[in-house]
């Protein structure tokens, strides 16, 4: 679908020196050219367009060509290992000329003459022929590899083998039928008379064979045959009549070239390798009146060039001088198209006598006529498409196949190479195609090689074919046109050209159509510039009137207009970017925003004017697959862009299509050369290699690609039809969003989450829009609870909605029970009768599915008379056992109390009537309460039975069984009054139950609403609530005896759980044991207290037998455990610094060796600091330690306890750092514990005169929380925020997880335990706990 756009050209005329050229090569080092003459190698400098050097090859030191100019080159090329020109002569003579040293030599003659030469493409071996037509190859340096005849008997070493499959008579001919193997074949006729009868040369690109093709002398036929490198013959070609002399070998494949002529068209011709026909085209030429002179392919074979000329008519002049064309073909899907043609006028000095490919740039052509014009033209290729942003343009798509346009609408219709949907016939060949400017993106113009413009227009509803219009792929003839058609409107020619203007085949170049009756182009002048031209269209004259005219300072290289039509921008070919303003009629440099130039890093063979982040900026696409957006380089592998009214579309060499969206600023803009998207990114797909970019539809979702074969392929971008969606579902068209996610499987809920609040508000016109019932359940069904805008579609809403929010909050309202609300309230107001499936639909999909509300809808549907539009109840409940299992639904309607329900779900099920009639009638025949109590039984819904069961007094044993089976005793306890029995008796089955459970004090209070006192006191005994145990002593008036023995037993169970203070009250004041209460005070170092009672009671006896030595006890284990722990706590930290040091380590050396063999043996945890080394081993551990949990059905404190197995103080271990932090953090935290002991234990130590010990205990406690102190920053490395907030594990979500992998960051799974042991422990440094009498 692509065509060749003339992107620059350059002529050279005027020196007389290049009369008569016979050959032309180019230096690509410099772009030089050397042309070869009769009598001289002059080198020409193209952009200089003057001679920088000559020799004469006829004086008496170089005497190889005569004077007169009569003089013969078989051929010529530039070495540029030897940066020498290499030229063979017809006499014989092979000279090298060294433009650099400035001398000839001659590197041998032949006696016989030469015909032909033809160095290789990797230039170290040279073909030649001599005048006794022998085959002499020879090496760079001229040493002779082998010669021999050229026209040989043989068909040579590739010889077809005959494998027995009968004879010619009796195979399969194909389509020509069985008359074929009665053909004998004809006679081959001799060379055709204008053939010039010379041999010709032709290398495959690889330089391992090459072909020849020559006239037999003794038969006078021309005859191609194969030969390898070494020169040895590999087949000869199927003789063919009419062959002609043009041979060429395509570079990238074994396709050979040549043209010949039938006696009644005249083809250009394809060989294999092994000398079969392998195809061919015919040439658009009337019968007898053209040869073939040359063929050419370009570097990447894309191109074929055909040189022709004009056979001189019958009864021609002998001075009849001949016209010269140059045609440039391509092929896709297997047809041959031409795309550009170049008419040279009638002249003698416009003959062409040399015509050239450039090795260096693909499509760069070079032509040498015999007046000693040199002339360059650079193509590339261009996809020629309307180019309007509105809902009217066509997306239309025009190929150049000669002088026809093939027009294909691709809103309407794609319809694939070679076909169209109709084409257009011109009268002469065409060379360009434009399109209007909005609002007539529709309307066409159409350049012709003979300069002029032929214009065609577009009425909406007109599908009329006219004379020059075929239909084609639309319907093809006798068919309807399916789309309108383009009717011609005049042919206009150009006048009032420019003063200077250089006058060359396709001069004019680079038309664009800027307003209605506007439109430029670029003219060469004489001095190398370019002029920029502004053309009026002139209806009443029928032609273009030059305007405005501005001379460049350079050359165009390409241009391209504004999609309002009222700007252009002109690149140079240095890359510099020019602004014409068509109201001003200026030209200035291109600025951006702040006022910058704006230039092409790179000259850019394809540009395009758009609007991104609300700026005009130029697009530019290099040969090199660099796409610009003014300066910024934004991809460095883009194939293909085109714009989109909300996107900017392109194709990279990885087989993708990127989507970005034009609201992105420019300097925003970031390198897609990554290809890298988060797991939800829609911008990115993948297509097939090599896919090209065809247009994009604007106001749809169409993307048209075309991939390298030729055939085209429709997609639809995520990005684009979410847009589309968007954009639909703010204008309230919900149709048509609701027809383009079905189309294109886009989650419906989007409809819902885009904008809930409007949605709940049009609802209504939602649903007459979505008028099926069928769409509307699918709406329904497809509801979910999370918002699709920020989980499948967040890159999409990333700007509107809140991060990490994937399901609605808790204080809101389920998503899915609002939406049903809404639209079965909507339904039943539109038309209840006609939506009763979908609003049943709405019972079922809510969170908790209303199934007994549906059936009561079905059950008034059955008593009323059926509507003719309207839905049966046998449909409505067969519709309902679609959507929930039948089961289910019979225990909704069992539930319901109502058997006419149960019947009627009973008989669409399977269940078999003598199983539940009975059942059925049984219940019939039980009174009310206990027959609802026996339904909520059978269904499990024990509280309603419990309810309707404690309105049956006569069955309350069955009651508080029920109670006591499924522990509803706290149901049970609001269903009876307080002062009942019932209530006392179910009260005392709780406690009981309580009391199995170990839950005493608990159970006493149950059993203190019983007013069972006796269970009460022993409930609380058992808790050692000892309060609540004297109050029931007193409410059973205990007598004095039995209180003691119940104190004593309190005391002495309160003592054993070390609770002091308890146990002394107990002793004190109910047992009368004054000595036992000072000695629990004392063992529970409440000392203060102690001492109170020894003074009360006038025991300070027991300060120097007790109180004194349990103090200095006290004191040495303090001082012991205070020691022991510091000594600990330096072990533990010296070690983790080295654990530290060991993991850094091994992780610098694993990622220096960017996975070493060893890599295995590195630590898997994260270090304190945040940082891993991540192996499969840990991954390994982990999956088994999951596995043995799910298969041994570990308790979650089982799990807790095994995972904490692996933090192991051993030394080498796996997480031996996390074990140092959790032993260094206990040991903090068992410190910083001990100041409620030390201080009160100090105070005593002072009263008693025994400050030295105090002073000791509380320095060494001091100077041991200093060091904690110090320390903790060093242990506890502050953490990253990425390993704070972990992306993987028990607190993520699918949310943060994609929002770190868009976002780049490494994804980790830290566990609970983990996080906690390196959380920092929370330790105050307050010093209110110290003495200040013993600070020294």
């Amino acid at each position: 679908m692509r065509n060749l756009q003339l992107l620059t050209s350059l002529r050279v005329s005027g020196i007389p020196q290049l009369s008569r050229v016979q050959a032309i090569s180019v230096d690509y080092d410099t772009g030089n050219i050397y042309c070869v003459t009769g009598t001289h190698i002059h080198l020409l400098d193209p952009n200089l367009s003057s001679i920088v050097d000559s020799i004469y090859l006829a004086d008496g030191e170089n005497n190889y060509l005569p004077a007169d100019g009569s003089g013969l080159v078989v051929g010529a090329e530039h070495l540029a290992s030897q940066q020498s020109l290499c030229v063979a002569m017809a006499t014989g003579d092979v000279i090298l000329w060294s433009c650099i040293l400035q001398q000839v030599d001659s590197v041998g003659s032949v006696e016989t003459g030469l015909r032909a030469m033809q160095w290789s493409p990797d230039q170290e071996i040279v073909g030649l022929v001599t005048g006794r037509d022998t085959l002499l190859l020879m090496t760079r340096e001229f040493e002779p590899i082998m010669e021999t005849t050229l026209n040989q008997t043989e068909f040579g070493e590739a010889v077809f083998v005959n494998v027995g499959w009968g004879k010619k008579e009796t195979q399969f001919h194909g389509s020509v039928g069985k008359s074929a193997a009665k053909e004998t074949l004809k006679d081959v006729s001799t060379a055709l008379p204008w053939d010039d009868r010379c041999p010709r040369l032709s290398w495959r690109g690889d330089g391992q064979f090459f072909v020849t093709s020559s006239v037999c002398q003794t038969s006078g036929c021309r005859q191609l045959r194969v030969w390898s490198r070494d020169g040895v013959l590999q087949s000869t070609c199927e003789q063919a009549d009419g062959l002609e002399q043009p041979l060429a070998w395509k570079p990238s494949g074994s396709c050979i070239v040549a043209a010949q002529k039938s006696p009644n068209k005249h083809n250009v011709i394809f060989y294999e390798k092994n000398g079969l026909r392998h195809g061919e085209f015919t040439l658009p030429m009337d019968k007898d009146s053209v040869k073939v002179c040359e063929v050419l392919w370009n570097l990447d074979s894309s191109i074929l060039m055909v040189w022709c000329e004009d056979l001189p008519p019958d009864g021609a002049k002998a001075d009849f001088i001949p016209r010269s064309y140059i045609q440039l073909w391509t092929m896709g899907n297997h047809h041959w198209y031409l795309k550009q043609n170049l008419h040279f006028n009638t002249s003698r000095e416009n003959t062409v006598v040399s015509v050239l490919w450039d090795l260096e740039h693909a499509y760069r052509l070079h032509i040498a006529t015999s007046g000693g014009e040199y002339m360059q033209y650079t193509w590339s290729w261009v996809t020629n498409t309307s180019w309007g942003e509105s809902s009217e343009d066509q997306a239309t798509v025009a190929v150049i196949d000669g002088d026809k346009v093939l027009i294909t609408p691709m809103k309407r219709m794609v319809v694939p190479p070679p076909m169209s949907a109709y084409e257009l016939q011109l009268p002469c060949a065409v060379n360009q195609v434009m399109f209007a400017p909005p609002p007539f993106t529709n309307d066409m113009a159409v350049v012709l090689v003979d300069g002029r413009i032929a214009v065609y227009r577009l009425k909406s509803g007109d599908s009329h074919l006219r004379e020059g219009t075929k239909a084609t792929g639309a319907g093809g003839p006798g068919f309807v046109v399916c789309c309108d058609v383009l009717k011609l409107d005049h042919v206009y020619s150009i006048e009032e050209l420019p003063k200077n203007t250089a006058v060359y085949p396709m001069s004019f170049t680079h038309f664009s159509w800027i307003m209605q009756a506007v439109c430029c182009s670029v003219v060469p002048l004489w001095r190398g510039s370019s002029c920029y031209t502004r053309l009026s269209l002139q209806d009443k004259h029928r032609h273009l009137t030059v305007e405005s005219s501005i001379e460049m300072e350079g050359r165009v290289l390409n241009m391209a207009t504004a999609p309002a039509g009222e700007t252009v921008v002109i690149q140079l070919t240095d890359g510099s970017l020019l602004r014409y303003q068509s109201s001003s009629g200026s030209v200035l440099p291109w600025e951006s925003l702040d006022g910058e130039e704006v230039r092409f890093p790179q000259p850019c063979t394809q540009i395009l004017i758009s609007e991104i982040g609300e700026q005009d900026v130029v697009l530019g696409l290099t040969p090199t697959h660099r796409l610009y957006v003014n300066n910024i380089e934004v991809a460095s592998n883009c194939t293909s862009f085109a714009v989109h009214e909300k996107f900017l579309l392109l194709t990279t060499l990885t087989h993708t299509c990127r989507c970005i969206s034009r609201n992105t600023p420019v300097h925003a803009l970031a390198r897609l050369s990554d290809e890298k998207a988060h797991p939800f990114d829609e911008s990115i797909r993948r297509v097939e290699r090599g896919s090209r970019i065809v247009t994009v539809v604007h106001s749809d979702t169409k993307l048209v690609l075309q991939m390298p074969r030729g055939n085209l392929e429709t997609i639809h971008p995520r990005a684009l039809v979410l847009a589309a969606v968007r954009t639909a579902l703010d204008r309230l068209e919900y149709h048509t969003a609701f027809t383009l996610m079905r189309n294109h499987r886009i989650n419906l809920n989007l409809i819902y989450d885009h904008n809930p609040q409007m949605f709940l508000k049009n609802v209504t016109k939602f649903l007459q829009q979505i008028s099926k019932v069928t769409y509307i359940n699918i709406f329904l069904t497809e509801l979910r609870e999370e918002d699709s805008t920020v989980t499948m579609y967040r890159a999409d809403y990333s700007s509107q909605s809140c991060p990490g929010q994937s399901t609605r909050p808790d204080d809101q309202p389920s998503k899915v029970d609002t939406a049903c609300d809404a639209i079965r309230a909507a339904l039943k107001d539109l038309d209840e009768n006609k939506y009763i499936m979908s609003i049943l639909t709405t019972y079922v999909k809510k969170s908790s599915p209303e199934l007994e509300e549906a059936l009561k809808l079905i059950r008034v549907l059955k008593g009323q008379k059926q509507k003719a539009e309207g839905v049966s109840a046998e449909e409505a409940l067969k519709y309902l056992l679609f959507l929930v299992d039948v089961n289910e639904l019979y225990n909704v309607a069992l539930g319901s109390y109502d058997y006419d329900l149960v019947l009627m779900v009973a008989e669409k099920s399977q269940k078999d009537p003598k199983e539940y009639l009975p059942f059925l009638a049984n219940l019939r025949r039980l009174e009310e309460n206990y027959q609802r109590y026996t339904i909520d039984r059978h269904l499990k819904r024990y509280k309603k039975a419990l309810q309707h069961i404690a309105k049956c007094p006569d069955q309350f044993n069955e009651c508080l069984s029920l109670v006591s089976e499924q522990k509803l005793y706290r149901d049970a306890l609001q269903i009876f009054p307080r002062q009942s029995q019932q209530y006392k008796t179910i009260a005392d089955v709780f406690g009981e139950h309580l009391m199995e459970k170990k839950k005493y004090e608990e159970a006493g209070l149950v059993f203190m609403k019983a007013e069972s006192w006796p269970s009460a006191l022993q409930a609380f005994e058992k808790c050692l609530n000892w309060r609540q145990a004297l109050c029931m002593a007193a409410i059973l008036d205990y007598s004095a005896e039995n209180l003691h023995d119940l104190s004593l037993r309190l005391a002495t169970a309160l003592k054993a759980k070390q609770e002091a203070n308890a146990a002394a009250i107990l002793f004190e004041q109910y047992v009368g044991d004054i000595e036992e209460a000072i000695t629990v005070l004392i063992d529970g170092q409440m000392w203060e207290e102690a001492l109170r009672q020894m003074y009360k009671y006038k025991r300070t006896d027991f300060i120097d037998t007790t109180l004194k030595p349990s103090l200095c006890e006290r004191h040495n284990q303090q001082v012991a455990t205070l020691d022991g722990l510091r000594t600990e706590f330096e072990r533990h930290r010296s070690r983790l610094n080295v654990v530290r040091e060991k993991k850094e380590r091994s992780q610098i050396e694993y990622m220096e060796g960017e996975g070493h063999a060893d890599a295995d043996l590195f630590s898997d945890a994260s270090s304190a600091a945040g940082e891993s080394v991540q192996s499969s081993r840990l991954t390994t551990d982990s999956q088994r330690s999951t596995v043995m949990s799910r298969s041994t059905g570990r308790s979650s404190r089982n799990r807790r306890k095994l995972e904490r197995k692996k933090w192991s103080l051993k030394e080498g271990s796996q997480h031996e750092d996390l074990a140092l932090l959790e032993a260094l953090s206990n040991i903090v935290t068992l410190v910083k514990n001990l100041r409620e002991e030390i201080t009160p234990l100090l105070k005593m130590l002072v009263q008693f005169w025994q400050e030295d010990e105090a002073r000791e205990l509380q320095h060494k406690y001091e100077d041991f929380l200093k060091v904690i102190e110090k320390s903790i920053p060093e242990i506890w490395i502050q953490e990253e925020e990425s390993d704070k907030n972990a992306v993987i594990g028990p607190e993520a979500t699918a949310n943060k997880i994609a929002e770190a992998m868009r976002s780049g960051r490494q994804l980790k799974c830290t566990s609970e335990e983990d996080l906690l042991v390196k959380t920092r422990p929370v330790f105050s440094t307050d010093s209110k706990w110290k003495l200040g009498i013993l600070e020294t």
